[in-house]
This record gives C-alpha cells, structure tokens and sequence, in this order.
C-alpha cells in the first residue's frame, strides 16, 4: 500500500506556476518546475487502477506559516516557510501564494513532498526555455511562470498533495528598503486564507546610527487602510536591545485572527522606522571590499519648485479615473508652499492652460482659483495629444528660468498624467520621446504618471528616464486619489538639486549612479560599489549640491578598517553590502536598457544577466527551477573509484560517529526548515542550487597545497618549480591555523590515532575537524557532517556526507559530491577541496579525518598567512646535490627568505588526485622552513580569529 499511494502521488503530481510582476519590462522573470521521474517510478496512465484525482472539496490545512525578515542597515532578507498537511483520503491540491514588493529579487525557493526536496536554480532565460522543452516533450510535468503587469509581484505554486501526506514551501527574497515621507516600511504579506495554528512574523533590525522612529501599525488590507498608520497592532511584541537594534515578534492565535475576519489574516503586516539624522555626508558601510553610501541630510531649507501639472482629460478618462483625478489634485494643489509657482494643463486634442503665459505664485487666493478650475473646468472627452502637452509645459517653465535668470534657485518639475496612448498629432512614440527630450534639455524633470491598464508604461518610463524624472503606475482602483497624492508627497519638498557623491577614482571602482538630479526631503539617495585592496585606512568622501541660496559641500574621511560592530553581528545578512551593490547594480542595468542603443542594451544585458545568475536572483533575464535529478546521475557516482582500499564509505544504513539521525534542519537565509534524510542516512539530492552563471568544466590548478594524512603537508611552490612537504606532530586537541588572509581563516583541529602503530614509537595523529570562514560565511566540518552555521545552533545547516548537494550561501558555492566538497568563493575565485576518509570500523589504528586542499588560490592576497598559506606567495631556491651512492636517498637544501634547510627526497599520497607524488621532505616539524615555531600557529578554539580577518580593507 505505501507503495502504491506514492506511485499515484507521482502519477498526478501536477505543478502550476504564476508569477505577477509589477512595473517591468515586457517578459519579467520567469519561474519553471520541471520534475523529472526515475525510470523506476514511471508513472502510470490516468484512470489506472492506483490513479487518485484532485479534490476540490477541501484544500489542505496551512498548520504552520513562518515569516522571519533580517533588515541589515536598510537591505532586507526575508523567508517564507509555508507547511501544508492534507488529512484527506484522497490527493488534494496544495497552493502557496505570497505577494512580493514590486523591488523584491527572489533569490531561492524550495519545495519539500513526498520526502523530497526539491531546490530552485536560477538560468538563463533561454537556457530554461531549453529545459523546459524538453521536459515537455519527454512527457515530463513541468510548469512555468506568466507575467503581466500588476501592483505587486505575485508569487504562486499549486502542486497536488497525496493522501495524509504534507509539503514545505520555503521562499527567500531579497530588496532594498527604499525611505519614502521620512520613513523605511517592510512590508510582509500574511494572505494565508485560513486561520493558521502556528503563525509567527520575526523582524530583526540591525542599523548603525540609532532607531528613531519604530512602530507597528495595524495590519493594512489595502492601500488606503493605515497607510500613515493607526494604532499599534494589538499582540507584536518589540524589543529594542540596543538603540541601533530591534526585535519584532508576532504571533496571533486562532482567536487573534478570527476576530480579524472568519478566514483569519488578509492583509500586509508593516513595520516602519527611521534612524537619527544630521546634516552630514551620510552613513557609509565597508564590508568584505564593498561599501554603501546612504545619503539623507536634515535641517535644510526647501527649495522653491516650479511645476506644471499636465492633466489627461480624453474621452478614456471618463468616469472613475477622472472623479479621482480631481480629488487628488484638490488636496494636493492646497499643500503648495507660498513660494512654489505653478500652473495646470489639461490636454485632449490639444492643450489647455489655466493661467496661460506664466507661472503662478501658489498664495491663497491663486490655489483657490485652480481648485475651482480643476473641479469644474476639465471634463474628459476628445484625444491624447502627448507630444504638443509636454512642449507646451516645457515651454512655460523655460519662460520661469529665461525671465529670472538671477532669481532664487529653484526646482522646476513636470507631473505628467496619462492613460492612453497618443492619438493625436505626433503619435510616434519614438518621434515624441525626441521631441521631448529636446525641449527639456536636462533642465527640468519629468515625472509621468500611467493611470490604469491600457497605458504604455514602458513610454513612459522611457520617456521619464531620458528626462531627468521617473515613472510610476497608478491603479484604477478606489484609492487612486491617494495613490496620486501619495506620489506628489514625495517629490513635494526638494532640499538640494544637482547632487554629485564623490570618491577617490583609484581606489572606488564599479560605483552605482552617483549623480542625483534633486535630493527630496523625506527620501535617500544610495551609491555602491568597489573598494580597491590599495586603500589605506580612510576614504576621502565628498557629497556637493546645490541649495536654495548656495552650494552645499559636505566631506568626510572614512575609517575602513573595520565595520560598525552592529554589521559583524551574527544576525546580520551576511555579505549585504556586496549582494546590494549587485541588487542596485542589476537595476541600475534594467533601467539604462530601456533607453540604449542596440549596440548598448545588449552589453548592458550581458552584464546585467552575468550578476543576475551570480547572485541567484530572479531578473526579467533570468528563470528559476527546480529540478529533480535522474537517478542516473547518483548511478555514476556511485562508480567513481575508492580513494583507498582501507578507507570505505558507511554501509548504506549505517552511520559514524555522532552522525545525525532522523531529520536533519536546513537553514535558508536563517529560516529553519526540515529536509529529510532517506534510509541511507543521506540527504536528498540539492542540485538545483547551483552556482550563477553558466559554468564550463574549471581545468585543475597548476599548483596546490595541502594538508592530508598523518598530517602530511603538501606544498607546490611555482617560484621553486618542485614539491616541498613536511608533517606536524601535534596532540589530540591542538587546533592549528592553516591559512590566514584578508576574509579567511582555516583552522583544524587535531585527533590521535587509535593505539601507536608496531615499530613505531610515536601516536600518529590526523585532522578530525576543520573550521572554514569566508567572509560572513562560516563552515565546521567533520567526518560526519558539514554544518553550515547560522546565526544560532537552531539556524544551523546539516549536510551528511555521501550523497549530492550544492548551495549557496552569501558569495560562496558550496558543492558536496560523496566524499569531497569544494567551497569555492564566487567573486574572487578562490577555492578549497575537503576530503572525508571514513575508516573501516575495525581499523585497528586510524579514526575517520579529514583532508583540506588549495585547489585555486589565485584570489588570495600577498599577506595570506597560516602553515600552508605561507608558502602562497613564497619565494624558494633549491640546491640539490650530486648523485647519491646507490641505495641512497636524494638530498637537497632550499634557500627561503634568509633561511636554510636539510631536505631529502620522499614519496607523498596525493589523496586528491589519488596517486603517490615526490617531494622534497623538510624534518623536525618543518624547522626552518616555516616561519617561526610550529607553536606558533596553534590558535585556542575552531572558529579562533582576530576582527581584522574578517574586515580587513582587502577582503575578497
């Protein structure tokens, strides 16, 4: 029977995908499952004699839904862990949904039935058109994602469910938090449609200038519900551990969300905060080679703004879009300041000035006077002449600046309101954008607004873009007066115009957009990029702009040597600064395709599609699947040749040492989730998560070091052209330090052999556990797991060995294949090869340890240190001797740095390669060879390492 139920399950297992973008290009991301069934599970023909259909009658019961969100210095890790359990007696359909904020990357997915995890990897468009082809003409379920442009990004994923059978749904994404009207707002969607037992959001906030402003406001249900909060919601709790710090934790009972509605929480829960201001250069972050700039002054003047509010009033206005219309522009023309001048210009088959030939200032009587105009003067009927609107608008503004050449500085906008496409005069849009472009003349900005479905936002966008401004969609929807008047808010107090962030060109590199046409109050303006390994322990910044009287020059020297403390917090996103660099350079990329040439939106995909698949986000270039692999592949594994007659992996059943039974918990982005073992003790295969970008087979490194055996050190010095090798004969319980760079650290920890081998006087000892640190990134391996740390030991990922996985976490692959696994640093290249020797229980004198290899260490820096990082950058002279007599070993000195030493020829195993190779054998502990004592390099726990290490200015 057990049998026969999975065998339907597979049978019917159905996979259905959509994923609803917003404000994007034509064709965003797409989303593809592809499951691809073992020959010996070949499903059966529907209706045969073990086929379950879909029931709609029930869906299956969401027992436990888990948001947990990690906002690092205003850039946002969030993960969505969804469990569903079917109690039916037949299949049924399960269904994960969530809404994304429209900026969100996604950046992995994983669904877990049937005692199988199945891991997203992010492609190529086109490679996973590809794949899933194939799948579909191989008869093969597969499923993809369809894109259509909406407010939110929809993220959704039905697969059926067999009989009293569960499924896990883990979603991660990534985004900015972008400061709008003087506050940052996460916003986390709780739409389970049902009262779910086991509800928790957990919120942690980690800045570096204190938290000013936090509250919690009452679940929103729309956009027009609390947007600028109402009340506390009743049930969070906040903890405020230290002023730059929060804690935020919600967890509602059945009777909590009942009294919300009988089908429990539909809404958006949001958290807003602000942090401390002053007038001054900003916050910068440095970690690991990569810095963010945060911009956001306070206490200055506002600057006057000229601005033209072109109003669509063609015949497609009619009705709901033009009653909204008016409203807004009621409430918005009233909040001008005395000093703004203004003027309105409703358009249709021509255009229409309400105080034709000039600016207005905005006092009392002249904002009643247009209020009137708006309410009973535009009513919608006629064309959509764009092209003559925005001329005529730049031209009234032009006769502000030629008639006041000497008058106060201001800000002169344009706020373009549409919902159509041209149809009267120029209806070219690519004719208009010209037109345009050169009335304006980088004088002004231009803001456009598409309101409803029918508008051609990419035009605007384009046009938008080109012109100093930025598009945005309104929705026809009963809240569009708030969502205009929401948008004028942001651009309503500009405080400096003609912003220009500054660094030193040799040693900042790869920078995000640093010029800024208006700085508006309540808003933040945000550079990354680069830090050189050539900077010193301070960076030069300048941030210049103009304000209304004057030019505003604002410096600052940057200590780089280490980060804020509160970034080298444990629950902190690892990395963030370099994966926000690449989510503002991605979009950054995205934007300046909508107006390149050919020649230069195709080297602007490229580039945009190479950190896209680097850093595993979800693009309009890029899909994601998920794959099952073919039992072929673990077939082939299982041929690849035993390293070692003695050295044999556990019996399938079996297990070693402490190794974890039962299930072991996979951490995502600090989420704790189940990933079940099967009956061999393995994990199930995670080669969906893949490394970024397309890979060929990497060709094996002209040089190596290592550290394998009893322990034998293994060393390929090019400068030498030769093999050195050397043993170190610690104690059980010594922890050495094997390599030390800017962001790395190795250390291993020492085991003793069994009994001392016949002959020899001596207790071998071998490596029995490896600590690996690479940048926020930390590894502690052993003969029966890998574990990934997470911010605690509940955060923490269990890998067993034996079986197929790869992931990523921050900018490190992570590839386990059986007995080897290779931790391979993304941006640098830098990689390291672990093998495990598991030893026959019986051995009568070796326990299981561990072998640690160099594979490519190009990326290390010129100050790599540790007893194999040493020899890095080493330069050696070898001096052999004549012709030993007959039966004599080979002799030789090596001259390094200002030493001399003995050394004498000797035949190593290269566990890697599985041969034996010939070295040169320094004695003593390698005396002289090595700098200092071998003491020396003995560090008091694992995971021992100096701040510096991890924060150095030349960090990978």
């Amino acid at each position: 029977m057990d049998y026969m139920w999975k065998t339907s399950f597979v049978c019917t297992t159905l996979v259905v995908l959509a994923l609803v973008a917003a404000d994007v290009v034509r064709g965003e991301g797409d989303f593809i499952i592809v499951k691809r069934f073992p020959k010996k599970r070949v499903p059966r023909q529907a209706g045969g004699p073990v086929a379950q259909q879909i029931s709609s009658k029930k869906k299956p019961e969401i027992y436990a839904l888990d948001i947990k969100s990690s906002v690092t210095s205003r850039y946002a890790e969030t993960v969505v862990t969804s469990r569903l359990a079917n109690k039916a007696d037949e299949a049924r359909e399960a269904v994960f949904e969530l809404s994304l904020p429209k900026t969100a990357f996604i950046s992995n997915f994983s669904l877990t039935i049937d005692n199988e995890t199945y891991y997203g990897e992010v492609k190529g468009k086109e490679r996973a058109e590809k794949e899933y082809k194939k799948a579909v003409s191989k008869g093969q379920t597969a499923g993809k994602v369809s894109a259509t442009p909406k407010r939110e990004n929809k993220f959704k994923v039905s697969v059926n469910v067999a009989a009293h059978n569960k499924v896990t749904f883990n979603l991660t994404y990534e985004e900015l938090l972008q400061r709008r009207l003087g506050s940052y707002e996460l916003v986390l969607s709780i739409r389970p449609q049902q009262v779910v037992r086991h509800l928790k959001i957990d919120v942690r906030i980690i800045e570096t200038r204190d938290i000013v402003l936090l509250e919690v406001p009452n679940i929103r249900r729309s956009i027009t519900e609390n947007t600028y909060g109402s009340g506390q919601l009743e049930g969070v709790e906040i903890s405020r551990m230290s002023p730059n710090r929060a804690h935020i934790q919600y967890r509602p009972t059945d009777i909590d969300q009942m009294r919300m509605s009988p089908s429990g929480i539909n809404g958006d829960f949001l958290v807003r905060y602000d942090v401390k201001r002053d007038l001054s250069v900003g916050d910068i972050q440095i970690v690991n080679g990569y810095f963010v700039h945060y911009f956001a002054p306070s206490g200055l003047p506002v600057v006057p703004k000229n601005i033209v509010f072109i109003i669509d009033k063609s015949g497609s206005m009619s009705g709901t879009k033009i009653r909204q219309t008016k409203k807004a522009m009621n409430t918005i023309l009233k909040d001008l300041r005395d000093h703004d001048r203004f003027n309105v210009m409703p358009f249709s088959y021509s255009s229409e000035v309400w105080r034709p030939n000039e600016m207005v200032l905005a006092t009392k009587e002249n904002v009643e006077s247009a209020r009137t105009y708006v309410r009973r003067r535009i009513d919608a009927n006629g064309g959509t002449n764009i092209n003559q609107a925005i001329l005529d608008a730049a031209a009234l503004l032009r006769r502000v600046t030629d008639d006041q050449p000497n008058g106060p500085r201001s800000a002169s906008l344009i706020i373009f309101l549409t919902d159509g496409l041209p149809s009267v005069g120029e209806s070219n849009t690519r004719n208009i954008m010209v037109n345009v472009k050169n009335a304006i003349r980088d004088q002004f900005s231009l803001f456009c607004l598409g309101f409803g479905r029918d508008v051609d936002f990419p035009f605007l966008e384009k046009m938008a873009l080109e012109n100093r401004g930025l598009a945005r969609r309104i929705y026809e929807d009963s809240d569009a007066a708030l969502q205009l008047k929401g948008f004028y808010d942001e651009v309503a107090t500009p405080l400096l115009f003609d912003v220009q962030m500054r660094y030193p060109t040799n040693l900042v590199t790869d920078l995000t957009p640093v010029d800024f046409n208006t700085y508006f109050d309540g808003s933040e303006l945000v550079v990354a990029g680069k830090v050189s390994n050539e900077v010193g322990q301070t960076l030069d910044v300048t941030v210049v702009g103009d304000t209304v009287d004057s030019q505003l020059t604002l410096e600052k020297e940057v200590n780089v040597s280490a980060p804020h403390k509160a970034l080298l917090n444990r629950q902190a996103v690892g990395d963030f600064t370099q994966r926000l660099w690449a989510y503002l350079t991605i979009k950054h990329y995205l934007k300046q395709r909508l107006i390149a040439t050919p020649e230069e939106k195709a080297n602007l995909t490229a580039k945009a599609l190479e950190l896209s698949l680097k850093y595993n986000f979800v693009t309009p270039l890029t899909s994601m699947i998920v794959v099952k692999p073919e039992d072929k592949e673990v077939a082939e594994e299982e041929k690849e040749k035993e390293e070692a007659d003695e050295e044999q992996p556990p019996p399938p059943g079996a297990t070693m040492g402490s190794a974890t039974s039962g299930p072991v918990f996979a951490s995502a982005g600090g989420l704790r989730i189940p990933v079940p073992i099967g009956k061999s003790g393995g994990i199930p295969s995670l080669s969906g998560i893949r490394s970024r970008r397309p890979q060929a087979p990497r060709p094996r490194p002209s040089f190596s070091h290592s550290v394998d055996g009893d322990p034998h050190f293994i060393l390929d010095m090019p400068s030498l052209n030769a093999t050195l090798c050397f043993d170190i004969n610690g104690e059980a319980g010594d922890v050495m330090n094997l390599l030390r760079d800017h962001g790395i650290v190795v250390n291993a920890r020492v085991v003793a052999a069994k009994r001392v081998p016949d002959g020899k006087l001596k207790l071998p000892t071998y490596f029995g556990e490896l600590s690996i640190v690479v940048g926020a990134t930390r590894i502690r391996v052993t003969p029966y797991k890998i574990i990934i740390l997470g911010r605690d030991h509940s955060h923490d990922l269990v890998i067993p060995w034996g079986k197929r996985a790869k992931l990523i976490r921050g900018p490190v692959d992570i590839d386990v294949r059986r007995r080897r696994m290779s931790i391979r640093h993304v941006g640098s290249g830098v990689e390291f090869m672990v093998l495990q020797h598991p030893v026959k229980a019986d051995h009568p004198i070796k326990p299981d340890y561990l072998g640690f290899y160099v594979q490519n260490g190009k990326g290390l820096s010129k100050n790599v240190h540790g007893l194999i990082g040493q020899f890095h950058n080493g330069i050696a002279t070898l001096h052999i001797d004549d012709k030993p007599p007959e039966g004599s070993v080979r002799k030789a000195r090596i001259h390094i740095k200002d030493r001399k030493v003995e050394v004498h020829e000797k035949e190593r195993r290269n566990h890697l390669i599985n041969k034996r190779v010939q070295c040169w054998l320094a004695p003593n502990n390698a005396d002289q060879l090595i700098d200092g004592n071998w003491r020396d390099y003995l560090v008091p726990e694992l995971f021992s390492m100096d701040n510096t290490q991890v924060a150095g200015d030349a960090i990978l």
